[in-house]
């Protein structure tokens, strides 16, 4: 009965996962991972990376709800030797490494048991719990005919291109009164998501691969944390490269688009050619 009412969301912006797995697995040279959330996927113009580099890019950046570790765990058996793995994560406390809403997490993974892999198994008690809501709006959805029907905008499949980047036309920012206004300001790295981080630096290391960390944008006017302190940190406790400054990356709200983590397309250019000069002199180093 559930494979007949799965999947409903299959247009929506989460699906855009499948694709991306898809892209993972299409490439057996040499590649560049960009790993986060939606940060990540509005965030990157990842042909122009390619060009850069020489080197096939896949956006694995999605959703912050989904967690860390879900995207880090999902690439873990697709790293191949000289892969380059970035990681560009919208938070540096334990917070960001969990599933934070296990309802959207369903969402995206619906009948792709091989996405599955990625939810860490403590989790799996959330979700195992979770389902049923899950599956009555699902079936919701198929008894009034309103899954899996065309999305259109930028919370969509189809805004992605082929390397997983969100392309769908956005040149200005919508001004969400109190919403742009999160501050960065709980994020210090800890000694939690420093054993984390190191950890899988060991793995990708063992995969013949390199791993970097990358900023995330900030909205300039949502910091309330000294950024030189957290760079220092950044620097002193990883034991792979911070790429970044994050002065460089403190952006003001008009190369946002809707959130303190969606770039419009002006921030993703700026955002671009920083990155590519950060991990040029990263490799050339």
């Amino acid at each position: 009965m559930f494979l007949v009412i799965m999947p409903q969301y299959s247009t929506g912006y989460n699906a855009a996962l499948i694709d991306k797995y898809d892209r993972l697995l299409s490439l057996d040279e040499p590649k560049i991972i960009l790993v986060g959330d939606s940060s990540v996927a509005y965030g990157f113009d990842s042909v122009r990376i390619e060009q850069a580099f020489g080197m096939p890019v896949v956006n694995f950046g999605l959703n912050r709800d989904l967690g860390q570790q879900f995207y880090t765990n999902l690439i873990k058996p697709h790293i191949r030797e000289n892969d380059i793995i970035v990681i560009a994560p919208a938070g540096f406390d334990d917070y960001a490494v969990s599933m934070r809403d296990p309802v959207v997490t369903l969402v995206t993974l619906e009948n792709n048991f091989h996405l599955w892999r990625g939810v860490p198994l403590r989790e799996y008690y959330t979700l195992l719990h979770t389902f049923p809501i899950y599956l009555n709006r699902a079936a919701w959805h198929l008894l009034t005919n309103s899954g899996n029907q065309p999305v259109q905008g930028h919370n969509s499949r189809t805004a992605f291109n082929e390397q997983g980047d969100i392309v769908y036309p956005r040149p200005n920012y919508v001004d969400y009164t109190g919403y742009y206004g999160i501050e960065f300001d709980g994020d210090q790295l800890s000694e939690h998501m420093t054993k984390y981080w190191n950890d899988y630096n060991e793995f990708v290391i063992s995969r013949g691969a390199s791993l970097f960390m990358s900023s995330p944008p900030i909205l300039d006017s949502s910091i309330r944390i000294d950024l030189d302190l957290l760079q220092r940190q950044l620097d002193e406790d990883l034991n792979f490269p911070m790429i970044s400054r994050l002065e460089d990356y403190a952006y003001p709200v008009h190369y946002f688009l809707d959130t303190y983590a969606h770039l419009n397309d002006s921030g993703v250019d700026v955002r671009t050619e920083q990155f590519i000069f950060d991990l040029s002199n990263a490799l050339a180093n």
